[in-house]
């Protein structure tokens, strides 16, 4: 999913090095040069509210035979999804679905069913009303909170202009240390992480409480950083 704004990443980085380092300082092959070589990194964090939300529920359901559970299962899921799929602001995929068997002293008493439904929506409200619509028939297994990609992007990319400049700002002290007037850039790369929270088991056996009201949440927040590594060459 984050492949495409990776590569413009990059592309945002690669530039605004190339405009913000002094003149002195463009990237250089540094592999033949026996000046002084330095590599390190820098790194600039905020955290991003977390306004999209993803939430997997399940049914599952036991008889005597595979093909009897596998019906019933594949019923009560295709069910659920034409309920969930009348709402635009939801995007609705399905997710794992086994049959296995039930044994007892060593032979098939049963078998089992299980199949999964993955909403995800950048309206908490909706996803929450979702859960309630289909609470006859699908339980909820775990929810996750994380930034939509719109919000993403805006603290990344002021994120990326943080650590571009902290890690000149490096640069520079480092160069100066080392008694030199001013350093060359050889190579960089940009590094995106996101530290949130798991996503929360929420086993919940709506099925036995057809009218239970629609459950809240808080989402929290997600730290994201962008850390800038690279090597200069030091010039005295």
């Amino acid at each position: 999913m984050f492949t495409t704004a990776m590569n413009f990443t990059r592309l945002l980085v690669t530039i605004i090095l190339l405009l913000f380092v002094n003149a002195a300082a463009l990237a250089v092959d540094c592999s033949a040069n026996t000046s002084p070589k330095v590599q390190f990194d820098a790194s600039a964090s905020q955290l991003a509210e977390n306004d999209s939300m993803r939430a997997t529920l399940f049914v599952e359901v036991q008889n005597s035979t595979p093909n009897g559970a596998s019906a019933q299962v594949t019923q009560a899921a295709n069910e659920a999804l034409k309920v969930l799929q009348q709402d635009a602001n939801l995007r609705v995929r399905t997710g794992a679905y086994r049959t296995y068997p039930v044994s007892e002293k060593g032979s098939i008493k049963a078998w089992r069913a299980r199949s999964e439904l993955i909403i995800e929506s950048d309206k908490i409200d909706r996803v929450s009303a979702a859960i309630e619509a289909v609470s006859g028939s699908m339980q909820l297994a775990s929810v996750e909170f994380f930034p939509s990609d719109s919000t993403r992007k805006q603290v990344e990319d002021a994120l990326i202009d943080q650590a571009i400049r902290a890690f000149l700002d490096k640069a520079r002290r480092i160069a100066k240390s080392f008694g030199a007037e001013r350093f060359e850039l050889c190579e960089a790369s940009v590094t995106n992480l996101a530290d949130g929270p798991p996503p929360r088991p929420m086993m919940r056996a709506m099925a036995a409480d057809p009218v239970a009201a629609a459950p809240e949440f808080g989402s929290g927040t997600t730290r994201l950083s962008v850390t800038v590594t690279g090597t200069i060459l030091i010039r005295r």
